[in-house]
C-alpha cells in the first residue's frame, strides 16, 4: 500500500521539527551565555579559561548541530507552497464528490 502524506501530515511533522530545532538553538545559546559569564564573574586565571573554551566548544557543537538539523529538515520537510496547498486540497474536493 502506498501512503501518500497530506499537506497537513507534512506540515505538522515540520512543525514539531523546527519547535525541536528552535530548542537546539536555544540550547547551544544558552551554553554560549554561560561562557560568557565566567568571563564577567571573576578573576580569569587558566583554570577558568579552560572552562569558558571548553563551554565554548560544546555551544560551537550544539550550534553546528542545529544548523545540520535545519538543512535537513529543509531537504526532508520543505515548507509547502500555497499552490501545493491549494492542488491537495482541490484533489480532496474531487475525491469526495465520487
Amino acid at each position: 500500500m502506498v501512503h501518500y502524506s497530506t499537506c497537513e501530515e507534512i506540515k505538522a511533522c515540520r512543525a514539531f521539527a523546527l519547535e525541536r530545532n528552535r530548542q537546539m538553538f536555544d540550547e547551544a545559546q544558552a551554553l554560549n551565555r554561560s561562557a560568557f559569564e565566567l568571563l564577567d564573574g571573576s578573576e580569569m586565571d587558566g583554570e577558568l579559561f579552560d572552562r569558558y573554551l571548553e563551554i565554548r566548544r560544546k555551544a560551537n557543537l550544539k550550534f553546528k548541530e542545529a544548523i545540520e538539523h535545519l538543512r535537513v529538515l529543509n531537504t526532508d520537510f520543505p515548507p509547502v507552497s500555497p499552490s501545493t496547498q491549494n492542488a491537495q486540497r482541490l484533489h480532496r474536493e474531487a475525491e469526495s464528490r465520487v
